[in-house]
């Protein structure tokens, strides 16, 4: 996957407005819509509208198409197998594993989408039918909204540049691929298989980091991953806390849409005017409305939620990493890699 440039305000000065606007149009619609849980397509929106780069192009509704197009498929498919526990395990595994290919051998987001939709439809089937049709209804509906939000941002404030932009990728290019695509299947695939095993909603968040770490094709791009998720993960606690601490003093549902819009803007202006790397305002950004919502939208108490989401973060990903580079420097050739020029996604 392409880890985005930064933001030329030249090309685009209203990145900022239009996605602090996006997430606010997808707050404000959650509930005329009927979502229960409005988590994930604010994340989306977030980061749908973020990962804009140069003139609007149709690959920037793709994202709220697929959202709810595979959200469908993928909860037909958890509710028909859940009661048979070998064909349930087994097409989560087929899906995990062709995620990871692509996300390996075609640097493509559509991987990611592949690996993590499948496993939280399969979760909320094994929890209860009444969650599997909440998150559903969330993934459906909440693409409908996110496409309204990017239309609607787009035409009020589009970018000032008519170029679009072409994403580049790196994927993975070695003479053992097969090997490397096993490596990151045997550390991804057994903490899938006992979170499956466990019915826990709260873990989910584990195995989904370990996914942005088993998803790279190379170490340094694994250590990238953790650094901005990691760092991002701490910061964006902070942030939660302080919006918090604000919500408990007025709370108020437009309190709590305010902040998080407000938020979003400052941290996404950041990913053109801040010094480090664009996609750790974008992390913090992510990890911040989690917190948020999670604290706020369920009866899991604000601080569990903070600690607990810091804490797997960081050790699921530093685990993944250290796994990963042991049984790559067992099982792979010294000189494997080959040169791999970049490609247009």
């Amino acid at each position: 996957m392409e880890e985005l440039p930064r933001v030329d305000p030249n090309d685009d000065p209203y990145l900022a407005l239009r996605t602090a606007l996006a997430v606010l149009l997808t707050m404000v619609l959650a509930e005329p819509f009927g979502i229960t849980q409005p988590m994930l397509p604010v994340v989306m929106c977030m980061s749908i509208m973020s990962n804009q780069r140069g003139a609007l192009n149709p690959r920037t509704y793709a994202g709220p198409i697929a959202m709810a197009v595979v959200g469908f498929v993928c909860s037909w498919i958890a509710a028909v197998t859940v009661s048979e526990p070998l064909a349930f395990t087994l097409i989560n595994c087929l899906f995990a594993v062709a995620g990871l290919a692509l996300m390996l051998f075609r640097g493509s987001r559509g991987g990611m989408m592949f690996t993590v939709f499948p496993l939280m439809m399969g979760m909320s089937a094994i929890y209860s039918d009444y969650a599997l049709a909440m998150m559903r209804d969330s993934m459906v509906w909440g693409g409908v909204i996110m496409f309204i939000a990017v239309y609607a941002t787009n035409k009020l404030f589009p970018p000032t540049t008519k170029v679009m932009h072409v994403e580049m990728v790196t994927p993975l290019r070695s003479t053992q691929m097969l090997r490397h695509l096993l490596i990151r299947s045997a550390v991804y695939l057994p903490m899938m298989i006992w979170l499956l095993s466990t019915g826990d909603m709260n873990l989910l968040s584990v195995v989904i980091m370990m996914v942005f770490i088993c998803g790279q094709p190379r170490r340094g791009l694994q250590r990238n991953q953790a650094v901005d998720r990691g760092g991002g993960t701490i910061v964006g606690a902070l942030l939660t806390v302080g919006v918090l601490f604000v919500y408990h003093l007025i709370p108020e549902t437009w309190i709590l849409i305010l902040l998080v819009t407000v938020m979003t803007y400052y941290l996404i202006d950041k990913m053109t005017t801040g010094k480090q790397r664009s996609l750790i305002y974008q992390y913090t950004c992510s990890a911040a409305i989690v917190m948020i919502l999670g604290a706020t939208q369920g009866a899991r108490d604000a601080m569990e939620v903070v600690v607990q989401r810091v804490v797997m973060t960081s050790g699921s990903m530093l685990g993944a990493i250290i796994v990963i580079a042991i049984l790559e420097a067992i099982f792979l050739h010294p000189e494997e890699e080959l040169p791999s020029p970049p490609i247009p996604a």
